[in-house]
């Protein structure tokens, strides 16, 4: 005789079908939601960092942009030590330099 309103709140009806909600169907929509929401998390941490990988790789290449004109200068100022006659530790330190920069051009 009297229907429960509670119950046919929580129902549709799709021509002759009625579909209600279960407490399975909540849980397992949350837990798919929850799957969703784990999954965009995941790909915006990978996204993230890439991103920072990047931006490290492209201040690695000034900072050796940087080294190269310092140790060139550092070159020009022990050629011009050697030319005014400083010739205690300068001419070791100009071949140590200069192996060196030998070396890291070869690899």
């Amino acid at each position: 005789m009297g229907r429960d309103r509670g119950a046919e709140d929580l129902g549709k009806t799709f021509g002759e079908v009625t579909f209600m909600w279960t407490a399975t169907d909540i849980v397992s929509l949350a837990a798919v939601i929850g799957a969703a929401v784990a999954l965009i998390n995941y790909t915006n941490k990978a996204f993230l960092w890439l991103h920072k990988t990047a931006q490290q790789v492209e201040d690695l290449k000034s900072v050796k942009e940087e080294q190269r004109i310092l140790c060139l200068g550092l070159s020009a100022c022990l050629d011009g030590l050697i030319q005014l006659g400083a010739n205690h530790n300068v001419p070791k330190a100009k071949k140590a330099l200069d192996d060196y920069l030998t070396s890291q051009a070869h690899k």
